[in-house]
């Protein structure tokens, strides 16, 4: 039986990973007179649980992490979640010429081919670094404003300890989390449909399988 996903190695996404940077570049270039943003790559190709599907596609996660010297920033706090997405979404539609921009209900997502002509799409999201990096933009859930492209700020599930919790387990204890635990549920987020609200992200798969493993085995 052929597995409809793998794991994807590091080397496998460099070409995915460096066409992220060149756009986040040209993005903090074109929107620097309103935002201004530090980014990092995150989820699983940070820490080795990416996947691959049966044709070969694959996705990277990256985050933009807006700060208090915005422009906008000092006018409103940021106050406009749905402005700002749609700042980077159409800055996003006029560097990309070779592909696809979608407005994601989280992120803002980019489709291509690598270099050895493999579709992969990168998923950028808009996170606020103040006062305690702990807010999202996600489309609003509400059945009214659903399907308007409304956007509102989120709380961001915390991930400071998962990620230390992570750490701190042994080589055998990580290949088991990740090969049994988190590459299951990611498949299972994969699986659901565009739009989804309860479709969750890499990082928030990641964070929420760390802290079940971790629980499990304190109290077994």
């Amino acid at each position: 039986m052929v597995k409809k996903f793998s794991r994807l190695t590091k080397k496998e996404s460099s070409y995915a990973r460096r066409v992220a940077i060149k756009i986040l570049l040209d993005l903090n270039k074109r929107l620097r007179g309103k935002y201004r943003f530090t980014f990092r790559m995150v989820g699983s190709t940070k820490w080795g649980t990416n996947i691959r599907k049966k044709n070969g596609e694959y996705d990277v996660d990256y985050q933009i992490l807006l700060t208090k010297n915005s422009k906008k920033y000092k006018e409103n706090q940021l106050s406009n979640p749905t402005e700002i997405k749609n700042d980077f979404f159409n800055e996003c539609k006029m560097i990309v010429h070779n592909g696809k921009v979608e407005n994601s209900t989280t992120a803002i997502t980019v489709y291509l081919k690598d270099n050895m002509n493999i579709n992969f799409h990168i998923d950028f999201v808009i996170i606020k670094i103040f006062p305690d990096n702990g807010l999202i933009i996600k489309r609003n859930n509400k059945k009214e404003t659903f399907h308007i492209n409304e956007f509102t700020w989120c709380e961001l599930m915390k991930h400071n300890d998962a990620f230390l919790k992570f750490k701190e387990l042994t080589s055998n204890e990580k290949k088991d989390l990740i090969e049994n635990y988190i590459i299951e549920a990611k498949v299972k987020e994969i699986k659901k449909e565009k739009g989804d609200p309860t479709k969750l992200s890499s990082t928030e798969v990641f964070i929420r399988e760390v802290n079940n493993y971790v629980s499990k085995k304190f109290y077994n």
